[in-house]
């Protein structure tokens, strides 16, 4: 059995669990937010499901080459193959995740809200939308999305990335689209997502893994796990900032 990512395959299993999990929540995000930092933080305490981004397709392709399913119709497909992450991805205490970025959810065929039985939702953000867009950028141009190298290949830079003041621009209205789609969303459903700030978290990491943990019920660890991946931003990061402000700045016409 060949998978797209190491983590779907069995060996990252929970002990199987019966019925609906008690605790089902979705990390809500958008590109580059820091949401690999945050689903792994909760994964490693071991008391927050592994929250992945289930939905999308080649963790769908991976499930569907562990698993059997018969059904065609969209709806019961999905709930079937939710039952059986549910079974498989639930951690012992009876918490389920998975993520899901706002591209995907305008192109699901069934509302999460009602495939999970009215979730809750941990919404991380970036406050710095530029520094987001700038490495959204790189991200697509290289190719590289994580840095892990213990459960997940780093993988190739398939190609240097170099400064587009056009595509880091692009980029930004990219990710000012997506913020809306979650705003939208939260407001159809009336629902008030726990929110967690990337910039804060990196600040106090504990204090966020703890407030999270604490929105979903569930007990302090007795440690603090670390998330198990590296950070990307570096100087090229910054050099891309400062370029892009001073071609903001020339665009714009003298006042």
């Amino acid at each position: 059995m060949v998978l797209c990512y190491r983590t779907n395959g069995p060996e990252f299993d929970f002990p199987p669990f019966t019925g609906l999990p008690p605790v089902r929540y979705v990390v809500a995000s958008t590109p580059r937010c820091g949401s690999n930092m945050l689903a792994r933080a909760l994964w490693h305490t071991g008391s927050a499901g592994f929250a992945e981004h289930y939905l999308a397709d080649a963790f769908v392709l991976d499930y569907l080459e562990r698993w059997d399913f018969d059904s065609g119709d969209p709806q019961e497909l999905a709930a079937g193959y939710v039952r059986q992450l549910m079974t498989w991805r639930t951690s012992p205490n009876g918490v389920f995740g998975l993520r899901i970025s706002a591209g995907h959810l305008r192109s699901l065929e069934v509302d999460p809200y009602d495939l999970l039985q009215g979730p809750r939702y941990i919404w991380i953000q970036r406050r710095d939308r530029l520094r987001q867009a700038v490495s959204y950028t790189m991200a697509e141009q290289t190719g590289v999305w994580i840095l892990d190298g213990t459960f997940l290949p780093e993988g190739r830079t398939r190609a240097a990335p170099r400064y587009s003041y056009e595509d880091v621009r692009r980029h930004l209205r990219l990710l000012d689209r997506e913020t809306s789609a979650w705003e939208d969303y939260f407001g159809r459903h009336g629902i008030a997502p726990h929110v967690v700030v990337y910039e804060d978290l990196v600040a106090d990491y504990r204090a966020g893994l703890l407030g999270c943990l604490d929105f979903l019920g569930v007990g302090a660890p007795a440690s603090v796990p670390a998330p198990g991946i590296r950070r990307q931003a570096d100087g090229l990061t910054e050099q891309w900032v400062e370029r892009f402000l001073r071609d903001r700045r020339a665009e714009r016409p003298a006042a």
